[in-house]
Order: structure tokens, then C-alpha cells, then sequence
């Protein structure tokens, strides 16, 4: 049985980050997390992942095998592009500066049932990564940005496995 009583280390961390936070009166909380060099890496970094994710909707869209589920994989591919705004103005939101890089995905190295077994399996760990950031945000602007690009990832991940069992039944 599983021991319920139990926390988990990861939501420890996400406790301690979110006390320390809301020790400092409300207008100082920006600076704190802007002075996070491990957050801005990984809003950095998430940034680009959703480029990376934006090419591989690209690539499935171009599958002629998928050709009849195109605007699902396009809905998809127009979330991603979404999500990088969205994570642009959490930059902002933190360090009260503008982040003009133009991110540009890097095409992945596989093709057809590989790439897409690969982007679910990306998918839904990337839920999970999303989740964290929101239990750690200490603001509800923050909180919202992540949420919602949480539920957008679990929904690609119930599309994506969709698609799978449509296009590779065993």
C-alpha cells in the first residue's frame, strides 16, 4: 500500500521555495524570483523546448499518413507558438524586462510512429513540469500562465495518444 501519510521530496522543495517567497512583503516577491538564476534558466529553457515541440507538430502536419487528423496536430503546433508568448510574459512578469530572442525549434531526429510515440511520452512530461512551476509561483498571474500551459500539455498528451492508436494499432 501506498504510504499516503508520506511527502514527497518534490513537494517540499516547491513548500520551502513558496515560505521563503512569502516571507518578503508582496511588491519585493518579483525580485526574488527574478534574482532565481535556476528559474530564469528554466523559463529559458521551456522556451525553447515548446520551439522544439512547435517543429515536431510541424513535421507530423507534413506526414501524408497523417494528412486527415491535420488540424488536430495544428491546433497543437498553434498552442505551442501560444505557450512561448505566454512564457515570454512570465519573464516579464518576474524581471519587469522584455525577452525579444526569437526562439526557432530544432527538428528532432526521428519521423513517423518513433516521432510521435516520442512527442507524447515528451508531452506528458512536460505536464508534470508545468505542474510544479504553478505549485511554486507565488503569484495568481504566474499561477495562470502555468496552469493553463499544464492543461494545454495533458490535453496534447490525450490527443497525441489518440493519434497513436488511430495511425499504429499493433
Amino acid at each position: 500500500m501506498y504510504p499516503y501519510n508520506k511527502k514527497t521530496q518534490l513537494y517540499d522543495k516547491a513548500l520551502v521555495v513558496k515560505e521563503r517567497v512569502n516571507e518578503v512583503p508582496q511588491e519585493n516577491q518579483m525580485s526574488v524570483l527574478a534574482e532565481d538564476q535556476h528559474l530564469m534558466e528554466l523559463i529559458s529553457m521551456a522556451q525553447q523546448d515548446s520551439g522544439d515541440m512547435a517543429e515536431r507538430y510541424s513535421l507530423l502536419m507534413a506526414d501524408p499518413d497523417m494528412a486527415p487528423s491535420a488540424n488536430i496536430l495544428r491546433a497543437m503546433y498553434l498552442d505551442e507558438l501560444k505557450h512561448i508568448n505566454q512564457l515570454k510574459d512570465a519573464y516579464f512578469m518576474i524581471t519587469g524586462e522584455r525577452d525579444d530572442a526569437q526562439i526557432m525549434g530544432n527538428p528532432p531526429d526521428t519521423t513517423g510512429m518513433e516521432l510521435l510515440e516520442d512527442t507524447l511520452l515528451l508531452e506528458m512530461d512536460n505536464g508534470n513540469f508545468y505542474r510544479n512551476l504553478y505549485l511554486t509561483m507565488p503569484t495568481q498571474e504566474l499561477r495562470d500562465i502555468f496552469y493553463e500551459i499544464s492543461t494545454d500539455k495533458m490535453s496534447h498528451s490525450n490527443a497525441l495518444a489518440y493519434l497513436f492508436s488511430k495511425y499504429y494499432r499493433a
